[in-house]
């Protein structure tokens, strides 16, 4: 089992320092990267880089709601338990789907506990089961921006740039994505809502993160736009 990657991001040394120290410290293995504010940590940031964000809220120009807002316009899912000295920002962190809110001074038992719960959802993260090669392929859900059927193909592209490409009918892809916040805006093209950035209803298509556009049927825009709104909402309400 790989090591947890953790994101550690504090603007105090001495703080951060100390998350550093507990890390090593907690049962479940784990990786850390530190970060002295949110502008370094997004300079860096790539998809898929880390499984656990720890984020400091307080924090120079940049506040770590903030940070974690940019992250998830690059539509990044990843966990955060964002860290703070007052429970002014609880709501914000429920918006943005945090895993836990840890208050300062973080202790040892709470820090152990979120690295559990960020290993849990790693490892229970649904996936969609593909067939390439003769081989099989599980790909996490959370990585996929849109399906599209090119005649006999069925493309799965990836918040990564990456594109998987087997034989087969999207039809049959389908019911692996039921309960899933997926929509079918065409027949040729089935969206994942987490990684819509907006509706371009000039262009009738969703803009997903990374910029590609996924078309949506004329018939189907009214729905499409609804599944969205309803989509955020779940999210503020943390039920996604």
């Amino acid at each position: 089992m790989a090591a947890l990657r953790v994101a550690v991001c504090e603007d105090q040394e001495e703080e951060r320092e100390r998350l550093l120290a507990m890390l090593a410290a907690c049962s479940v293995e784990n990786v850390p990267t530190a970060f002295a504010s949110g502008e370094e940590l997004l300079a860096e940031y790539r998809p898929d880089q880390f499984d656990l964000l720890l984020m400091d809220i307080y924090m120079g120009d940049m506040t770590g709601i903030e940070t974690v807002e940019r992250v998830r316009q690059m539509g990044e899912s990843v966990p955060v338990a964002f860290l703070t000295t007052s429970a002014d920002y609880t709501w914000e962190s429920r918006r943005l789907s945090a895993l836990m809110y840890l208050e300062k001074p973080v202790k040892w038992e709470k820090l152990e506990e979120t690295l559990k719960l960020a290993r849990m959802k790693l490892d229970n993260r649904p996936t969609l089961v593909v067939y390439q090669g003769g081989e099989v392929e599980n790909l996490p859900l959370e990585d996929i921006l849109f399906l599209e059927q090119q005649g006999r193909q069925v493309c799965i592209v990836t918040r990564n740039s990456g594109t998987t490409t087997i034989y087969g009918k999207l039809s049959d892809l389908l019911p692996q994505l039921e309960g899933a916040p997926f929509f079918q805006t065409h027949k040729s093209y089935c969206v994942h809502l987490a990684q819509v950035v907006k509706v371009d209803e000039a262009l009738r298509c969703f803009v997903m993160a990374g910029g590609k556009n996924v078309p949506i049927r004329r018939l189907l825009m009214g729905k499409a736009k609804r599944a969205w709104v309803d989509f955020l909402f779940a999210q503020t309400r943390g039920e996604r």
